[in-house]
């Protein structure tokens, strides 16, 4: 899965923050980047077909929203580092290392739980 270029970035930041589906306009006025309508128009439709928004008929507009969270755009990108790897647990290690105390602490508390799961399957 590629890592979302600046725009593409931006557009699903402020998807990402609506309380709900948004029209190509107010994505642009979100912006603030001097950017023409046509622009955020195209990028938010390559967004569409890419998967990562709903497209809704709203008059003769359509309103964009999130199809996927953040957390699962995150996901990929750790999926797909780690595929480009010859040694997944010196990179898993490398990552590993980097997290703050707490969040070693949830992540050792979700591999319990699934190990758990599977003992339990």
């Amino acid at each position: 899965m590629p890592k979302f270029g600046d725009l593409e970035s931006a557009i699903m930041e402020q998807i990402w923050h609506a309380e709900g589906p948004l029209l190509v306009r107010e994505v642009l006025e979100g912006l603030d980047r001097g950017l023409a309508y046509n622009t955020v128009h195209t990028v938010t439709e390559i967004l569409h077909r890419k998967g990562w928004l709903t497209k809704e008929r709203d008059g003769r507009a359509f309103r964009y929203g999130a199809a996927a969270g953040r957390d699962k755009y995150v996901a990929g990108l750790v999926t797909e580092a780690l595929s480009v790897t010859d040694d997944r647990t010196a990179a898993l290690v490398g990552f590993v290392e980097g997290m703050r105390p707490e969040e070693a602490d949830e992540l050792h508390r979700l591999l319990s739980a699934a190990r758990e799961q599977d003992m339990q399957a």
